[in-house]
């Protein structure tokens, strides 16, 4: 686990410029916000970049393997005695990391925008920890199909699946939401009004968590038979 820890943190390290965008730009927003806040803008704020969670989990996420392997980088860091399953949950957990800093941004603007509106943000922690672990999940699929195909097919992969629950829907078709918890998780948004979720909540992040496990596992299993000796195209 130091391993995949300290992979993490060299990933995060990496990214310091869009840390840095993130930094600005919800400091902006959120006092932007704040200058006149209303009580559906609070909401509207919290959804719209929900949204953005995913987003940004899922494109820093399909880019970095073959980023690792244009710059030769991963031979190195393999050299040293460290697995493959470990790489690929370094590079997971420092998605993760990201990713939580930006929900953490978005839950304590949200927070404070609530309290100047006059409202109780009950139920905001529970929403803003299923936000994290369903961008996670987002994070894992992306890089399992990064694991086999170039990025642009990997990031067109992840949104099929992604927007699958959307497709069947169109077909009047649903499925469990537990299924698809990174859409199940913006839908329970859409009913949030800062009031505590019960169990549905609860079951989408347990849902995301056994989905990242799930797309780390079969990540390892396919990464481990790929070779990464010879330059991605």
């Amino acid at each position: 686990m130091r391993a995949i820890f300290l992979l993490g943190l060299n990933f995060v390290r990496t990214q310091w410029i869009a840390l840095a965008i993130i930094t600005v730009y919800m400091t902006g927003i959120g006092g932007v916000y704040g200058l006149h806040v209303q009580r559906p803008e609070v909401l509207f704020f919290l959804r719209w970049h929900a949204g953005y969670a995913m987003v940004l989990a899922t494109l820093l996420a399909i880019p970095a393997l073959q980023t690792e392997r244009k710059s030769r980088r991963i031979l190195a860091v393999l050299s040293k005695g460290i697995h493959r399953w470990q790489y690929l949950g370094g590079l997971l957990f420092g998605c993760a990391l990201v990713a939580a800093f930006f929900c953490m941004l978005v839950g304590g603007i949200t927070w404070m925008l609530a309290r100047e509106s006059g409202l109780q943000p009950e139920g905001l922690a529970a929403v803003t920890l299923a936000l994290v672990l369903s961008a996670v999940a987002a994070s894992s699929l992306g890089i399992f199909f990064s694991t086999f195909l170039h990025p642009f097919l990997a990031m067109a992969a992840t949104s099929t699946m992604l927007g699958f629950p959307f497709l069947l829907e169109a077909q009047g078709l649903r499925v469990p939401s537990a299924m698809f918890p990174v859409t199940g998780v913006l839908g329970l948004l859409l009913d949030f009004h800062f009031q505590p979720m019960g169990n549905r909540m609860w079951t989408m992040a347990l849902s995301a968590l056994c989905q990242i496990v799930l797309f780390w596992v079969a990540g390892a299993i396919v990464f481990a038979r790929r070779d990464v000796t010879i330059s991605p195209e």
